[in-house]
């Protein structure tokens, strides 16, 4: 049993809500575990006092999602290993105004406190101690972000004083005119708070002289790995000369994700699960494998098993996750969800 409340109607806005309040004691923590981790790995103290609890209210504004968040105190991690294997790449743009975090964010420290405003980059690794809080969450594609400022350098960003309270007004304002908002007003509204964001936190001009380059450099990169994941040949090779750069840049640039190689295979991988969960198509797990760059189904099927522990027939239409789909958008949002859906989800509408 999962608290996942499907969709419950909040005026024109799709909503879905997560709770652990009816959960028995001992299952709140590890269901909870279980719908955060499309985006982290989180742990607590397991002789802590405190019942663990956690509720999210998300509302899906189209070009980004909203979610309103208290929970316990946990300690919550993105590792290399999960960057490569999920893909994701979404910023966190996150509000605090009870409790805050601590920790290290790409081998930096960080410390967060009420009323400051946090940038995450999922693509970067971070480990964090958060206390019991209560926030706003926006969930942004990194495309809506990357054509407004450079984007390198955000991970671990903290808005302090008068940045952070402009930012915050403007999101406390939308959070309150959600019930009435109708979606295609959501949508306008995300393009003017992410505009405001870009002016609150753009770099100095020497930051953007000095990183504008090879973040333009990897953006371009992965574009080009996502729309050509079909072509068995791809290499390195093929994808430094579409986006302009040297071999040694490229690898370099590719590190973090355990290297262009392993970027690549990830990609596909996550590709194909997604195919493969998907309800209604019945393509043949051969079909889904070739059609997505690999050289064999053999290949394909050890790949898939090491990368999530379970064989492409038993992702079949997501028979081991909670991962469901559907044929557009709209059908998503009315299909039945939950919140690990949606980010799923997200990802690859917004790739």
């Amino acid at each position: 049993m999962t608290q996942q409340q499907p969709l419950v109607p909040h005026g024109n806005i799709p909503f879905v809500r997560f709770s652990t309040a009816d959960l028995p004691a001992r299952d709140a923590y590890p269901v909870w575990r279980e719908t955060v981790s499309v985006m982290f790995e989180p742990t607590i103290d397991m002789g802590d006092e405190e019942p663990f609890r956690a509720e999210v209210d998300t509302f899906h504004l189209g070009d980004m999602l909203f979610c309103e968040t208290s929970v316990a105190r946990q300690r919550f991690a993105r590792t290399p290993r999960m960057i490569r294997h999920d893909g994701m790449d979404h910023f966190l743009i996150q509000l605090y105004h009870k409790g805050g975090y601590r920790g290290d964010v790409n081998g930096e420290s960080i410390d967060l406190r009420p009323g400051e405003v946090s940038i995450l980059d999922l693509a970067k690794p971070l480990a964090t101690q958060a206390d019991s809080s209560d926030t706003l969450t926006l969930i942004v594609p990194r495309c809506m972000l990357e054509r407004l400022l450079v984007t390198d350098r955000l991970h671990g960003r903290v808005l302090r004083g008068t940045a952070a309270g402009l930012f915050s007004d403007y999101v406390f304002s939308l959070q309150r005119r959600l019930p009435s908002l109708l979606q295609e007003e959501a949508s306008l509204l995300t393009q003017s708070l992410t505009g405001l964001f870009a002016a609150l936190v753009q770099p100095t001009q020497g930051s953007i002289a000095a990183t504008v380059q090879e973040e333009l450099a990897l953006a371009r990169a992965k574009r080009y790995v996502e729309t050509h994941l079909h072509l068995q040949w791809l290499d390195a090779e093929e994808i430094r000369l579409a986006a302009g750069i040297s071999r040694a840049s490229l690898y370099r640039l590719f590190k973090p994700y355990g290297g262009i190689a392993s970027y690549l295979l990830a990609r596909r991988l996550a590709r194909c699960r997604y195919a493969l969960a998907a309800p209604g198509h019945d393509r043949l797990i051969a079909a889904i494998a070739y059609a997505h760059g690999f050289v064999s189904e053999a290949h394909f099927s050890r790949a898939f098993r090491r990368a999530y522990g379970i064989a492409p027939r038993d992702a079949r239409h997501g028979k081991h996750s909670a991962m469901t789909t559907a044929t557009s958008p709209q059908q998503a949002l009315l299909a039945e969800a939950d919140f690990s859906d949606w980010i799923r989800r997200f990802q690859y509408e917004t790739a």
